[in-house]
């Protein structure tokens, strides 16, 4: 495995799904495309830098087309340097609130039968247990 995914792969099994938060537009006019990641310092300085790019279209330094582009080019890469570069700091660890259920890392064939096994599992419990007072009326209504 290549030391950049093994370093995202630590990174989202330490992570709750608290960890994932979406990305922050500060102003209407400069919009973010919105995505879920972990807050690292890679975020942070995000947010750093759009307060900067803002304050300069006020103060009349910078157009505001030029600011957005700025805005853009910040994150360009950022997801190579986490998944390939390993740099889990600064790079983009895209990741939505379920990173919270990563707990170890599997073979997909491993996940993929302990999902099967749970849905097995779920239609057999539903078969045997007794039915709810709705499915009741609704047998009744149809007899």
């Amino acid at each position: 495995m290549c030391r950049g995914l093994h370093e995202c792969t630590c990174a989202f099994i330490r992570a709750s799904a608290r960890d994932a938060v979406p990305s922050v537009q500060l102003d209407p006019r400069f919009p973010v495309i919105p995505v879920r990641a972990l807050v690292n310092d890679g975020v942070r300085r995000f947010m750093d830098y759009q307060r900067e790019m803002i304050g300069r279209v006020d103060r009349g330094e910078i157009d505001q087309k030029a600011a957005q582009l700025e805005i853009e080019h910040f994150w360009a890469g950022a997801l190579r340097r986490a998944v390939i570069d390993g740099d889990v700091e600064n790079g983009s660890l895209m990741a939505g609130q379920s990173v919270g259920m990563v707990t170890k890392e599997q073979p997909l064939a491993e996940i993929l039968q302990e999902l099967v096994d749970q849905a097995v599992d779920a239609l057999l419990a539903r078969e045997q247990a007794p039915p709810t007072s709705a499915e009741a009326r609704r047998a009744g209504a149809a007899g």
